[in-house]
């Protein structure tokens, strides 16, 4: 690989894993991103989660330029059913390399280098709303320099909601040429955001989900305690791992701090494999206590509890809630307040070497490229 691809998909991989793990964000296998470069885009490959997506896996390579000029040919035509087979078969005629393209590519396509669409739960409080257009513009009266916001009605997926963003957005070409960040505000759909630069695209989600949120008057940081966890840990040579804020009562059910050392230690060979050896009790410094955690452990925690939260790391959301099961089950393993027998350490040391125990697991060494 090429490094220049190496550094974009880097890129790719790294917006991808920042949006997909927060469910405040984005659910499921919802939303999509892309990188450009020249004539070619990377893009979030239909049937994956931003989550999953990797140097490897997860993405489609298309020749951009002839997703552009068939746009524009579409462009003020009424979107029949033909055009729309001609849509499909245009994506799958672009495609370079990779799996099927996300049906949103076309959209992607016109936007700027770096390019995410999501489905944040405060903006989709709003874009479902029959008063989504007065309370857009209610929370936009006033714009920040630098960013061209825009709202589109809803239309399907595709190339119909591809030609109504041009035909929306066409009219300020200069504007967006000028302007840092482009937003798109989609109706009954979600949210756009491109830029030319990576951290800024980041950093003007944050603030209009964060608009969205004081408008509602919801606090979801619960959420965004994960961006936090998984920058600690990048920030540490784990690049490739997401974290999740769990939502099952039954952990929170059975958690008890004061008796923490009843769960701290597995019990058998599952439990050391999926959960690591210990869950991270985090303390005053979220920060303090995963390095203390990387330097005692040699490896990253797989479960950490701060106060009664619980957030599962792992390589992408899925693995992440086959950890959930496995914890779950331990803490109802210690819910009666029977003795039990804990793994030896000499066991734990073996088992925690024996690499086809660990293969079994499959997702054990997916972070490592």
């Amino acid at each position: 690989m090429a490094q220049k691809n190496k550094d974009l998909l880097k890129d790719l991989v790294e917006i991808s894993k920042y949006f997909g793990q927060r469910f405040d964000l984005t659910q499921a296998a919802g939303g999509n991103s892309s990188v450009k470069s020249n004539k070619k885009m990377f893009i979030k490959s239909s049937g994956y989660s931003l989550s999953e997506v990797t140097l490897k896996n997860g993405y489609t390579i298309v020749d951009n330029d002839k997703l552009v000029n068939f746009l524009h040919s579409a462009r003020g035509n009424k979107i029949t059913d033909s055009i729309e087979k001609k849509s499909f078969k245009i994506l799958k005629d672009s495609t370079l390399d990779g799996g099927s393209p996300s049906i949103e590519t076309l959209a992607h396509s016109i936007m700027k280098k770096f390019t995410i669409h999501i489905h944040p739960v405060a903006v989709n409080m709003v874009s479902v709303n029959r008063k989504s257009r007065e309370i857009f513009n209610k929370i936009f009266s006033t714009k920040r320099k630098g960013e061209s916001i825009y709202y589109v009605s809803y239309r399907t997926p595709g190339i119909s909601l591809a030609t109504e963003i041009i035909n929306v957005v066409s009219v300020e070409q200069d504007k967006l040429k000028r302007d840092n960040t482009i937003i798109v505000f989609l109706e009954n759909h979600g949210l756009i955001c491109s830029s030319d630069n990576k951290l800024e695209l980041i950093q003007s989600v944050e603030k209009i989900v964060k608009q969205f949120e004081n408008y509602l008057k919801i606090n979801l940081s619960r959420y965004k305690l994960t961006t936090e966890i998984s920058q600690i840990l990048w920030r540490n040579s784990y690049e490739n791992l997401i974290c999740c804020y769990s939502e099952d009562a039954i952990l929170t059910k059975f958690i008890n701090l004061k008796n923490s050392k009843n769960f701290i230690k597995p019990l058998n060979p599952d439990q050391l494999l999926y959960c690591g050896e210990s869950p991270l009790i985090v303390g005053s410094s979220l920060e303090t206590s995963i390095k203390s955690y990387l330097k005692k452990y040699k490896t990253y925690p797989r479960v950490l509890i701060v106060k009664k939260d619980v957030y599962l790391v792992a390589p992408n959301v899925l693995k992440a809630k086959e950890i959930e099961d496995v914890f779950k089950s331990h803490l109802y393993f210690n819910s009666n307040g029977a003795l039990n027998r804990v793994l030896p350490k000499d066991e734990i040391k073996k088992l925690d070497s024996y690499n086809p125990q660990k293969n079994r697991l499959r997702f054990w060494f997916d972070y490592v490229e």
